[in-house]
């Protein structure tokens, strides 16, 4: 009885250490990126995933996010299986509306969003090529979200590809389709100008939002890791632990979600008039079903930047940032997730006022701020913002 009951009061203990991995320590990126990129860095395992699991955490990852163009996302097109992350194309005639479409593929984002911090997946790409692109990106949603760039611009939308893999894009110097070697590296924006939504992508801006980089391997041979830095001055991109390509940070500022996906490409669609069309004579079941795996998500934030210019806001969904005050002045709040700040409030409603030919009353605007601002810290949370609206709408009755 003596050892029966031993043996139970040891039993917890025993269990905990078998639930825990051999290697407790949390990993660190490949590669010497905390060596380039100095800092407090810390592993945010609320954002990583190793899909070791016999099921994806539909917590953390939406896998039946709204369509896109000729991309069709169906929630059976993700698994996770063997320890990694599968995201398959099938062949599947659909109609969406009154478009016809012939390719379903599986997508996984996260609910939660990002902003600074090193960010790293280990893929492989799918066997097909040409036809789908295995992509790793950032990328931010929703129209609250406001950023007054330092060149003065408005940026609306941010998005961070740190890879297109198998993209088969038409290279219009050469006249011919890129190689299987062809990794894309590339930055998509979208500032408001004169009230209208512009995007800036690496066609028509390459200097600030393009590389291209040519692969010494086959990604849909093996496995290699795939990261980028995003600071407060730069995107800096990496591949299997080494630099690959850097740009300045003109408009990268918004809370993004990290994103995994597989995309059509040529054969299977085309670009006409700047929109994504499918070319439904070129389908095929030929290569398909095709899938990309992701062994990991891992990502780290650098501690050192969110202590130089963050503190919490009460009702904020994600961090404020707050830029070093002049002397006798109240500090500039800089928002992110769903807050935003005096500057991004008042860019915001005069692109609105713009659009619909109101004449532009700043002074009203910052009024309506001001009271918006319940808390005083600088931000309008979207509670405040939904709070103000609603009590505005009742007292109009």
């Amino acid at each position: 009885m003596k050892l029966v009951a031993s043996y139970l009061a040891i039993l917890p203990a025993l269990l905990l250490s078998m639930t825990l991995p051999s290697n407790a320590t949390e990993p660190s990126p490949v590669g010497a990126i905390f060596q380039t990129s100095p800092g407090d860095w810390e592993f945010v395992a609320d954002q990583s995933d190793e899909f070791d699991s016999g099921q994806i955490d539909t917590k953390k990852w939406n896998i039946d996010t709204e369509d896109w163009g000729t991309w069709s996302w169906e929630p059976e097109n993700a698994f996770q299986q063997d320890g990694s992350l599968h995201l398959q194309m099938v062949q599947e005639d659909h109609q969406r509306g009154s478009t016809k479409l012939a390719y379903k593929s599986g997508i996984a984002r996260q609910y939660s969003t990002a902003v600074y911090g090193y960010f790293e997946a280990r893929v492989k790409g799918c066997d097909l090529f040409p036809g789908a692109s295995p992509a790793f990106w950032l990328h931010s949603k929703g129209p609250e979200n406001r950023y007054l760039a330092r060149d003065g611009e408005t940026v609306a939308y941010s998005e961070i590809d740190i890879i297109e893999l198998q993209q088969c894009e038409f290279d219009k110097e050469t006249k011919q389709y890129n190689g299987v070697d062809v990794i894309d590296c590339n930055l998509h924006a979208v500032l408001i100008r004169d009230g209208q939504r512009q995007w800036i992508r690496p066609g028509t801006h390459p200097e600030t939002n393009k590389n291209e980089y040519h692969a010494p391997f086959d990604p849909r041979e093996d496995f290699h890791v795939y990261g980028v830095e995003n600071n407060k001055d730069f995107v800096i991109w990496y591949i299997d632990g080494k630099e690959v390509a850097r740009k300045p940070n003109l408009y990268w500022h918004l809370p993004m979600h990290v994103t995994l996906s597989l995309g059509l490409r040529h054969p299977f669609e085309a670009y006409k008039n700047g929109q994504r069309v499918a070319v439904l004579e070129k389908t095929t079941q030929e290569g398909f079903p095709t899938e990309m795996l992701v062994d990991y998500v891992r990502v780290w934030r650098n501690n050192d930047v969110v202590a130089e210019s963050s503190t919490p806001a009460k009702q904020s969904k994600g961090p404020v940032t707050n830029a070093k005050p002049a002397m006798g002045n109240k500090p500039k709040q800089t928002a992110t997730g769903n807050g935003m700040n005096r500057d991004q409030f008042i860019a915001m409603e005069k692109a609105k006022w713009e659009k619909n030919g109101w004449p532009w009353n700043q002074a009203k605007v910052e009024a309506n701020f001001a009271e918006m601002d319940t808390n005083n810290d600088g931000i309008a949370s979207g509670i405040e913002r939904q709070q103000w609206f609603t009590n505005k709408k009742a007292s109009a009755k």
